[in-house]
């Protein structure tokens, strides 16, 4: 009896530690990221200078053991100068509602794959003050919906790190240019594309943390 109670115990311990610490049934997971790039080139006659800031916000829930439904909020912002002679700003907004499924691996690392839905809005706006100035607006719409998986490490019962490592994506997307010269002249364009397109292991490697509770 008193062996039975002990195996008991133990195959308790070892499901614990095969099922993570917090991809169960009710848990919430908060997640956010930074990224913040800078370039500068200079020369005798030029100087060029890029910076990209985009920003994450995330909210997931799983809604049974090993499977979550989430929604993240995307905002970014794109400037580029080059002297006296142009300026390029690009703002981006957007948002994907997606679904993950987890399967363990070893003890708190886990895989998982699911699928995901986003729409992006961005506006760019170029100045250009040559020897005919002139200002070009471009605003786009794009729809996407995908597939994609990875690995997610529960480091404690608050923290978790997620990494992508495939995805396959079907991309629409509308794209509005507005032209406006020196001398008042206005031109309108419209372009549209469709792509399909997949990314193969470690391409297009990013990031995730996870705060749960």
């Amino acid at each position: 009896m008193k062996m039975k109670k002990q195996l008991l115990i133990t195959a308790m311990a070892v499901g614990i530690s095969l099922c993570g610490f917090a991809q169960t049934k009710g848990t919430n997971a908060l997640s956010f990221g930074v990224n913040t790039t800078t370039n500068k080139s200079s020369g005798n006659n030029y100087e060029i200078k890029s910076k990209n800031n985009s920003f994450t916000l995330g909210y997931g829930f799983f809604f049974k053991d090993n499977d979550k439904i989430g929604l993240d909020l995307i905002y970014g912002l794109t400037k580029n100068s080059s002297g006296n002679d142009s300026h390029q700003e690009q703002k981006s907004y957007g948002g994907n509602l997606s679904y993950q499924h987890y399967f363990p691996l070893v003890k708190t690392l886990f895989a998982y794959a699911g699928g995901k839905a986003g729409y992006t809005y961005s506006k760019n706006n170029n100045l250009y003050n040559n020897t005919y100035p002139q200002v070009t607006n471009f605003t786009s719409n794009q729809y996407a919906i995908g597939a994609y998986g990875g690995i997610t490490w529960f480091v404690s019962k608050r923290f978790a790190l997620e990494t992508s490592l495939l995805s396959a994506d079907i991309v629409y997307n509308k794209t509005e240019q507005n032209e406006i010269n020196a001398n008042n002249y206005f031109t309108k364009n419209e372009y549209t594309s469709f792509n399909l397109s997949s990314q193969g292991f470690i391409n297009n490697l990013g990031f995730k943390i996870y705060i749960l509770f």
